[in-house]
């Protein structure tokens, strides 16, 4: 059972291949976002170029350099998806590093109730600690808003009656807003979630799997949970929205699931160890990390377990 010692022996010797230990391009090549703080951009489908997929040729860079000082953090209005709301809000954490510098992107999408910002106060002085030692190459971390008006709990999805549509949102607008007019391969991008957004970022990587080459569950859950009826109770879009289901499209890439040990919920209780079992029998050639972490469910979690995200990510990158 997870939780036990047994269980996380069980991870570290079966399915490890990595223990627990930079854009990104910028959006521009200054560094700078793509749109300053409280300004729309335009729509990001229409005007930039599709994300960069997993068969585009990796381009060649100088070594990243260690931060000189603290992130800065910005918030980028990106054109929604939907008809009912004009823009949603990501917050963008850039490290300090010479303008130009090329640099993988991280998405790290929040829970719900869950907010972006919260979630970026929950990790940045982890990021600036590590990324100022030089102990781990920087990268660039946007989180989106994935709440909706019409559902409250989206699952980072599109809604099957087509109100809130916030994996377009996500793939088609937040990825050009944040990458600029040239999109990273996708070797140097991940997805990385907390509870809903932990099921989001497993279900994102594998239903597209040309943009993410890696991905990390935090508190997670890896079938459907549809509260706010997302997908219509349509079976189809059920299975297609499946995790579980679709652990084949996990062949390359790297994976870390991460689970509290005092979860008190048994929706996500014993999932990540299940998962792992999945990733693991398919033989599909994912290069997979699972463990427990002390704590329980809450933003203290997700800041006291970044640094083993980072670390994770840093080695793939």
């Amino acid at each position: 059972m997870a939780g036990t010692g047994a269980a996380i022996g069980y991870a570290s010797h079966l399915f490890a291949k990595h223990q627990g230990t930079a854009n990104a391009e910028a959006a521009s090549p200054a560094g700078e976002p793509t749109a300053d703080s409280g300004q729309a951009t335009s729509s990001a489908a229409a005007k930039s170029p599709a994300p960069s997929t997993g068969s585009a040729p990796a381009r060649s860079h100088p070594p990243i350099p260690k931060a000189s000082g603290p992130g800065t953090v910005t918030t980028l209005n990106v054109a929604s998806a939907d008809s009912d709301l004009t823009n949603r809000p990501v917050v963008v954490y850039r490290p300090a590093v010479p303008p130009g510098t090329v640099l993988p992107v991280v998405y790290l999408l929040h829970g719900v109730p869950g907010e972006p910002d919260r979630m970026m106060e929950a990790v940045k002085d982890t990021l600036d600690k590590a990324f100022t030692s030089g102990s781990e190459a920087p990268f660039v971390v946007a989180a989106p808003t994935g709440g909706g008006n019409a559902h409250d709990d989206t699952e980072w999805a599109d809604a099957a009656d087509g109100k809130d549509m916030v994996e377009t949102y996500l793939v088609k607008d937040v990825i050009p807003a944040v990458e600029g007019p040239e999109p990273l391969p996708a070797g140097m991008r991940a997805v990385v979630g907390f509870s809903m957004g932990g099921y989001g970022a497993a279900n994102l990587a594998l239903r597209h799997p040309d943009l993410f080459g890696q991905f990390a569950s935090l508190a997670g859950y890896f079938h459907v949970d549809d509260p706010a009826g997302m997908f219509g109770a349509d079976s189809k879009l059920v299975a297609a929205n499946t995790p579980d289901a679709l652990v084949k499209q996990a062949a390359g890439k790297r994976v870390l699931l991460l689970e509290d040990q005092d979860e008190p919920d048994p929706l996500i209780n014993g999932e990540a160890e299940e998962f792992a079992k999945r990733l693991h029998d398919c033989a599909c050639d994912v290069d997979l990390n699972w463990h427990l972490e002390p704590g329980g469910h809450s933003y203290d979690f997700v800041t006291d377990s970044f640094p083993t995200v980072i670390g994770f990510l840093d080695q793939g990158f």
